[in-house]
């Protein structure tokens, strides 16, 4: 019985830690650009297709494209903060997860990606 709760807890312990790493770094757009225009030397990932980017982006932005190659694009990628954004907040999650795992740190994610950009009011290139 001792053991099964200590596996409780231990379990509970990484799922906490966990949920709470993802809910600092899910920023909302007037979050997220705070954010990135305080932080020195960061970098703004925009990971859409290079046809959405030449619809409207947002200044400043460095283009990866998020697809199954991903992961291997980040091999010129500094080791700085990163700001990450997509169309709706899908891709850039994904992309976030790949980043975190490959050792960056810290990863920020836009939530809602440009469509809550966009309806914010914020401004595109």
């Amino acid at each position: 019985m001792r053991k099964i709760f200590l596996l409780f807890l231990i379990v509970s312990a990484c799922t906490e830690k966990k949920a709470d790493t993802t809910a600092n770094t899910l920023l909302s757009p007037s979050e997220f650009i705070a954010k990135y225009k305080e932080t020195e030397d960061a970098i703004l990932l925009d990971v859409r297709t290079e046809e959405e980017v030449r619809a409207g982006a947002i200044a400043g932005q460095m283009n990866v494209v998020y697809d199954e190659a991903f992961a291997t694009k980040l091999s010129n990628l500094e080791q700085k903060p990163i700001f990450v954004y997509c169309g709706s907040g899908i891709r850039s999650a994904k992309a976030a997860r790949i980043l975190r795992e490959k050792g960056y740190t810290p990863v920020y994610e836009m939530e809602g990606g440009m469509k809550a950009w966009k309806a914010a009011g914020f401004p595109v290139q």
